[in-house]
């Protein structure tokens, strides 16, 4: 039979394994949000910039610059 330091111990290394498996699930799940957004506001700002340029050549081609 076990004694109570060697349960402990066992114990106290579940709870850290248990701890380093929730961190990387959450380091891993913030990643892919992370990137979905920077991705998004990346094509804002891409659309954004092409929305300008077109919005410019017109304006240039009426000559209301």
């Amino acid at each position: 039979m076990k004694n109570r330091g060697s349960l402990l111990v066992e114990e106290v290394l579940l709870i850290v394994i248990s701890v380093a498996l929730i961190s990387a699930f959450a380091l891993t799940v913030s990643g892919v949000i992370q990137g979905a957004v920077d991705k998004i506001l990346g094509f804002r700002n891409a659309t954004d910039t092409f929305i300008s340029n077109i919005v410019d050549s017109i304006k240039n081609l009426l000559g209301w610059r």
